[in-house]
């Protein structure tokens, strides 16, 4: 199964998860096998934020979790079923876009060594900031 397909359907399960306010960096499924032997993947997904911390994330019914059939089905006729660690991508950094993050002080244009946002505010006087992640909180 094509990587992309997995990917869009990580980022779409992504979007109706409760807020953290922090990045993520990748989504990962195990393999599980029934009493059967019928091999698939768990219905929680491991979701890895940028700083290291994880959470659980239920992906039972969702897209990701059909993706993910559909691949089990494709592994299972290869030989095995493994774990699956689907990194999310970055968005592009946005022309403009006013930001705070950890690296620089005070509200400033995106840039990309402005990756891990934060306080994500109006500031005074300076316009709403943008907060260049569209798959994080």
């Amino acid at each position: 199964m094509e990587t992309s397909k997995l990917t869009s359907a990580a980022v779409e399960a992504l979007q109706h998860r409760e807020s953290t306010g922090k990045a993520v960096t990748s989504v990962t499924v195990e393999a599980t096998t029934d009493d059967s032997g019928w091999i698939s993947y768990e219905d929680t997904a491991l979701v890895t934020h940028h700083d290291g911390e994880t959470q659980t994330l239920n992906i039972h019914g969702t897209a990701l979790s059909a993706a993910l059939e559909q691949h089990a089905n494709h592994e299972a006729e290869l030989g095995s079923v493994q774990i699956v660690v689907i990194p999310v991508p970055l968005p592009e950094v946005t022309p403009n876009n006013r930001v705070r993050c950890e690296e620089h002080p005070g509200v400033h244009t995106e840039t990309v060594a402005c990756r891990w946002p934060h306080n994500v505010h109006a500031d005074g006087d300076e316009p709403q900031v943008g907060h260049p992640y569209r798959v994080t909180d």
